[in-house]
């Protein structure tokens, strides 16, 4: 189950890095000067490469307790990289490319990545504890 975590966690945050800048890119990569969209992709960058290493963290971790410990790290960088588009700022006209695809696109990924860790840090957590019980 720590492989399904670290997977997750690294495909989360290699599309936070890909999304922003050429899958769904910022106005900025689309032929736009640069706005509040390009603090946002640059944000997201950052956001998406710890969220890479705590994958690649947790894929070596050897404790059940620090493949918890990765999963909740996880879902709490999904968090805030939910909270990135409203902190830095995004074009509020329909018609940009941030607005009608880089955004939204971010908050599936964050959304998805975010269940898939709650999920999978509850399974873990409760199988882990479960075994302690009975010790």
């Amino acid at each position: 189950m720590h492989k399904t975590i670290a997977y997750t966690a690294f495909a989360g945050g290699l599309l936070l890095i890909l999304v922003p800048r050429f899958i769904l890119p910022a106005c900025e990569y689309k032929g736009y000067a640069a706005m509040h969209c390009s603090d946002t992709a640059r944000a997201e960058y950052i956001i998406g490469m710890l969220i890479m290493l705590t994958g690649a963290a947790t894929f070596y971790a050897k404790t059940a307790g620090l493949r918890i410990l990765g999963a909740l790290a996880a879902l709490a960088l999904f968090a805030v990289s939910w909270c990135l588009p409203d902190t830095f700022g995004y074009c509020q006209s329909p018609r940009m490319p941030c607005n009608y695809g880089m955004v939204p696109g971010i908050r599936f990924i964050d959304m998805t990545g975010s269940l898939i860790m709650l999920a999978l840090a509850v399974r873990l957590g409760a199988k882990h504890f479960k075994k302690d019980r009975h010790d």
